[in-house]
């Protein structure tokens, strides 16, 4: 394994330039929350360092609970997140959740976080990196308790096997004090926001915690999501406007 293999084996990068350059990596292991309201482009960010994983050799399984599989694949592709070829080669694993129409209790929710915490476990020895879009239908439904045993959970799994699990969460879809409490298990939070800037939507990546990253960052990063190229970086200037 060359120098720069082992460098890329020990953080993921997100295949932008631009973000590369802002962020600098995202360290291996890592627990990392992305969240977010609706539209606000949580979904986008995850798949963008889902496909710079993959360009770096990494294995990668995602767990979607808002797409089907074609839709998925078809979802990227048309973001040139060009992810096919992972997928047929099995470096790139989709696994669907169905969560809608479910007649929800605790008790079902709790199974629904088991079922995601035995499928991290389960999965660790071929998989380096877990992505969950989105945790928050689950979580909502959920207690307390629960939701504390899974994050517990996630942070064995990153801890012991060495493995980094992503996942997207509508920012209020918990109480503020237990969203405090997930963010202090996490070893990476990121928040975004949007705003409107000249009559343009505007996106924005604030990077609250990050550790282990190998320089200092940009926390606040504006961008916005082409539907031809993904997420494109804004000069701060123009997104303070």
């Amino acid at each position: 394994m060359s120098g720069e293999e082992a460098k890329n084996r020990n953080v993921i990068y997100t295949g932008n330039s631009e973000l590369d350059r802002r962020i600098g990596g995202i360290p291996i292991p890592t627990l990392l929350m992305i969240e977010g309201d609706n539209n606000s482009g949580k979904s986008v960010l995850i798949q963008q360092i889902t496909y710079g994983a993959l360009m770096s050799g990494h294995r990668v399984l995602y767990i979607t609970t808002e797409n089907t599989l074609t839709s998925l694949l078809s979802q990227m592709e048309a973001l040139s997140f060009r992810v096919k070829p992972y997928f047929l080669l099995g470096r790139l694993a989709i696994f669907t959740v169905h969560v809608k129409g479910i007649s929800w209790s605790e008790d079902v929710a709790r199974l629904y976080l088991n079922v995601l915490s035995w499928i991290f476990k389960r999965k660790s020895g071929r998989f380096s990196i877990f992505v969950v879009d989105s945790l928050s239908y689950i979580a909502v439904h959920a207690s307390e308790r629960a939701i504390l045993e899974f994050f517990t959970d996630a942070r064995n799994v990153v801890d012991r096997m060495g493995r980094s699990i992503m996942f997207t969460l509508h920012e209020h879809a918990l109480p503020q004090d237990l969203m405090v409490r997930i963010r202090s298990i996490c070893d990476a939070t990121i928040s975004l926001h949007v705003r409107e800037v000249r009559d343009k939507v505007v996106r924005f990546i604030n990077i609250s915690k990050l550790r282990g990253a190998a320089k200092a960052m940009n926390t606040i990063i504006g961008f916005e999501v082409d539907p031809a190229f993904g997420i494109k970086v804004i000069p701060f200037s123009y997104a303070r406007a």
